[in-house]
């Protein structure tokens, strides 16, 4: 963020070195900690702020344009959502996540040489969320060695497979949730804003991610599941979120140096609008008449969403610079004034992730409780849809959002549960399309979920352009080691890639994903690029 000096770790772990230590004090006088100095108070606060900064840009920048969100139509300049990505591009996202889990790995050093439990405790959460986007997003990554440079063991750690990595994630959960228990107490307060120094927020927030990575790997293993129904029945030793009030996000100010990621002159109205909202967005959140006219329409769409043109129209995700005219012709684009503004919210999780992550259980028979796989997606989308409400008093022309509006909503053909379930009258086949496709769009602007969950499921049924020969008319399944790894570790790095049965390159499966469960077969997307049609076999 501006304003915020940098202390560099002469330290090569991941990739990536540097640390960010201070904020507020060496903000107005940069001489007053010396390194020696530094506690682990001095490191939080913009540890935090960087978190949720980091958030803010990547679902932006990156996850929006790869897993079909927007694409950049406006020039040239931006290829991402046609899948040209770099060596240089996969430095970039490898080292932001890789960066700041060493800056929590050096939170938690210091935080236990102060004897500062509490804090002990948000660095392991906060190492968990970083490090799970890097294995969600590479596969195979260092942990049980990372961060060991030449004074702690290895320069050249292995590389753990993904699911001792996601084991090794749960672990430190599982420790921060202890800490927390016993009701620890900062040793400054007034630092810790998003859950103003209360424990049992973080609590919550500690496990509610467990069961976003629990969801993650069921997949691969339904003991998985069994721990996800063990947090349920356990709400004294594990809690989880209740309500939005136990949303995990980082609330921006917008005084500097509490300034978003939009707050810090990273992008202008044009570039930021350059992006626009693609089809498939657009086509689960607005039906219209032949004439155009709405006829059902999602709350959150005025909100997200601006019209360029006479009405709600979405761009090709992935077209070719053929068609790229044509598809952005009266492109909506995302809504400048709710979203790019400089005390927007940094969103690390959501209720309403967990409550999906109830509806598909229930549905699926893999969790027992008290309420339907109805009533738990109802929820769900009610959470988020009022999770989003407020932002649209900072609109141009002010959205506000009835409890009526909601209700009709969830009438819908774009969102009832029982027209899905039933297969009438709605643009699911079934319940379990519509839960899962509703739940990646409720995801958008939460850093890299919305392509983590698609990934993993391939729903909803995206649709891509002719654009997309960069990777093959693929969706990528990962991202390709940097060049830093495979310069410097290439013995670690090929083991890990031998590992996972493939090639570095934006094609390998991960564990947990959909093409790894289905022999190497992704879904096809159905875009007139000469891509074979969706079946009823696409649909399970």
């Amino acid at each position: 963020m501006r304003n915020i000096k940098l202390l560099s770790a002469s330290l090569v772990l991941l990739g990536a070195v540097s640390c960010t230590l201070n904020f507020e004090d060496l903000n107005t006088n940069p001489n007053k900690i010396t390194v020696g100095q530094v506690k682990a108070y001095n490191v939080f606060e913009p540890l935090l702020y960087s978190t949720g900064s980091y958030a803010q840009r990547f679902t932006w920048e990156w996850n929006n344009e790869v897993c079909g969100m927007t694409a950049y139509t406006a020039g040239a300049t931006n290829q991402i959502n046609q899948y040209f990505i770099t060596d240089g591009n996969w430095q970039t996202i490898w080292d932001n996540p890789a960066r700041y889990g060493y800056d929590c790995y050096h939170l938690i050093d210091l935080a236990r040489n102060d004897g500062d439990k509490y804090l002990e405790a948000l660095g392991l959460v906060l190492k968990v969320f970083h490090l799970y986007n890097l294995t969600c997003l590479f596969g195979d990554i260092p942990y049980s060695e990372a961060y060991q440079g030449p004074s702690g063991g290895t320069t050249t750690p292995k590389f753990d497979s993904q699911a001792d990595v996601f084991d090794q994630l749960l672990a430190d959960l599982e420790t921060a949730n202890s800490i927390l228990a016993e009701g620890p107490k900062p040793m400054k307060t007034g630092l810790d804003k998003m859950y103003n120094d209360d424990a049992v927020k973080w609590r919550k927030f500690a496990n509610s991610l467990k069961v976003r990575i629990l969801c993650r790997i069921a997949v691969t293993d339904d003991k998985y599941w069994n721990e996800i129904q063990t947090i349920i029945d356990s709400p004294d030793e594990y809690p989880v979120f209740t309500s939005n009030d136990d949303n995990a996000v980082v609330p921006f100010t917008g005084t500097d140096p509490y300034q978003s990621y939009w707050g810090t002159d990273k992008t202008t109205e044009s570039d930021f609008t350059g992006h626009r909202l693609s089809e498939s967005v657009i086509n689960m959140m607005v039906s219209q008449s032949e004439s155009h006219q709405v006829q059902e329409i999602d709350p959150r769409l005025n909100i997200w969403g601006t019209m360029r043109g006479s009405y709600w129209k979405g761009t090709i995700a992935g077209c070719s610079e053929g068609e790229k005219e044509a598809a952005d012709d009266g492109a909506a684009c995302p809504n400048y004034q709710t979203l790019c503004r400089n005390n927007a919210d940094g969103i690390l999780m959501l209720y309403s992730e967990l409550l999906f992550i109830y509806a598909e259980g229930v549905e699926a028979g893999k969790l027992q409780l008290s309420g339907t796989a109805k009533s738990y997606y109802e929820a769900a989308l009610r959470a988020n849809i009022e999770y989003w409400a407020p932002y649209g008093g900072y609109a141009e022309e002010p959205v506000v959002i009835e409890e009526s509006a909601i209700t009709t909503f969830l009438n819908s053909s774009l969102a009832s549960y029982d027209k899905a379930a039933s297969n009438s009258g709605s643009m699911y086949r079934n319940a379990r399309q519509l839960i899962l496709s509703q739940k990646w769009l409720s995801q958008f602007w939460v850093a890299f979920e919305p392509y983590n969950e698609w990934r993993r499921n391939e729903f909803p049924l995206l649709t891509i352009g002719k654009g997309t020969n960069a990777n093959d008319f693929e969706l990528p399944t990962r991202f390709g080691y940097p060049p830093s790894s495979t310069s410097s570790n290439p013995a670690n790095v090929a083991e890990a890639l031998k590992r996972m049965g493939g090639d570095n390159n934006m094609h390998t499966a991960l564990i947990w994903s959909y093409k790894y469960r289905n022999g190497g077969k992704s879904k096809p997307h159905h875009s007139g690029a000469g891509i074979t049609d969706i079946t009823a076999d696409d649909l399970k």
